[in-house]
Order: C-alpha cells, then structure tokens, then sequence
C-alpha cells in the first residue's frame, strides 16, 4: 500500500482538523488526523503495533480475531474477511443485498492513539461517510464525523488517526452511500492499521516483579497509554 501525500489525502486532512472539547466533565482532549505523515511524527518515538493482512490468506474469516492485540473487528454485514483486492491485502465487510457497510474497531480502552486507511473500490463513491470515536470515559463529542472526499482507491487511501488523552474504546465507521442504491454494492475496506503500543498498568507490573520481592509494595494507579 502505497502512503504518498496527495492532494486527495491533504484534502482529507483538511475534512478532520483538530478537535479539542472544551465543556463537559468527561471530555476527551482529541486530535484528529487525515494525514499518516502528521500522525506518526505526533506520537514520535512510542513502540507502535501495525496489521496490514499480508499474512493472512485471501478469504480468511475475521469475525472475532484480534487484529492488534485486544482490538478486534465486527461489522453489521455477513462476512468480515481478507479480501486480496488489485493491490495488496485489506479487511473486507461484505453482502452484496444490504444497506451501507460499518466497521466497528472494538479497541477496548487499551490505546489513545490509532490510525487506519479506508480504501474504495470505485472512485466514484459519493459521499460523505462517517467515523464515530467512543472513550472510557463516555464523552460524546467525537461521532457523526464526516470524511470527505470517499474517492480513494486501493493505492490512494484516506487515513484516519486519532491521539486522545482519553483511552478509546471503539471506533466506527460508516461508508457513505451506495453507488448503485441502498442495497447494491459495498464500496469501502479497511487496512494498514497502525497503534501505539500498549503498556500494563503499574499494579500489573508490579505483579509480574512479585519474585523480586515486591507484591509488597502497594500500587500506584495511574491512566495507560503514552500520550498525556
């Protein structure tokens, strides 16, 4: 999969500019990324976990398989699979009779930074689609978030990337409307998903060095994740 930045992309970048909620007691502090360039420079030097499918064989069965560690995919579709397109390998939602495609990335509040590429199949996909960020600590603010354009191709995909302070619990995505009508021809896929990589709580740690003589020590609790 190719990741150069084009006008396309920029223009997907200008659709998700940075969010940051500002009411609310349990308001999440969120930047948004269309551009994967800008996304890895902003979480910089953190271990990151990455899935592209290549190691999966075509047609491969995804409902219920762990694509990261603790991240899993469902969708609202038949059949979730690898689905080896003109290019490379992608997760595909896919029942040729029902309504627009949804992914729902179960991330499970183990990651505050993630990211993703929606790949099309026909650039002539209208639009737009939408993502809807979900957090552990139930703030709202971040669903119904329109991406536009939905022209993107295999090799030519949109990327998606979020850094919260909050850990994210799920991300949805909603393709934008059929070509051929609502119940015609699902258009979108998912692929190059890419996180920063998580990391125990202490009290975990701490029980892990319990042959070392320190299941005495007590716990300091603090959020997971690398971006405060």
């Amino acid at each position: 999969m190719k990741h150069h930045t084009t006008r396309l992309q920029r223009l997907a970048a200008a659709s998700l500019l940075t969010i940051a909620a500002t009411s609310g007691a349990n308001a999440a502090n969120v930047t948004l990324f269309g551009d994967r360039t800008a996304f890895l420079s902003a979480i910089g030097a953190a271990p990151v976990v990455t899935q592209d499918f290549e190691s999966f064989a075509d047609g491969a069965n995804m409902s219920g398989v762990d694509i990261l560690p603790g991240v899993s995919v469902s969708t609202n579709l038949a059949n979730l699979k690898v689905f080896q397109g003109s290019g490379d390998k992608e997760l595909f939602a896919t029942t040729r009779d029902l309504p627009e495609a949804e992914y729902h990335i179960n991330v499970g509040g183990l990651y505050k930074s993630f990211g993703f590429d929606i790949d099309a199949f026909d650039p002539a996909t209208p639009g737009p689609g939408f993502l809807d960020f979900y957090f552990a600590d139930g703030d709202t603010t971040y669903q119904g978030i329109p991406v536009l354009p939905l022209n993107a191709t295999e090799n030519d995909p949109l990327f998606q990337g979020i850094i919260s302070d909050t850990p994210i619990t799920k991300i949805v995505w909603r393709e934008g409307p059929e070509i051929g009508g609502i119940n015609c021809c699902e258009e979108t896929a998912l692929d190059n998903f890419v996180a920063v990589q998580a990391v125990p709580e202490p009290s975990t740690t701490l029980m892990l060095l319990g042959g070392l003589g320190m299941l005495g020590l007590p716990a300091v609790r603090r959020r997971m994740g690398w971006m405060r």
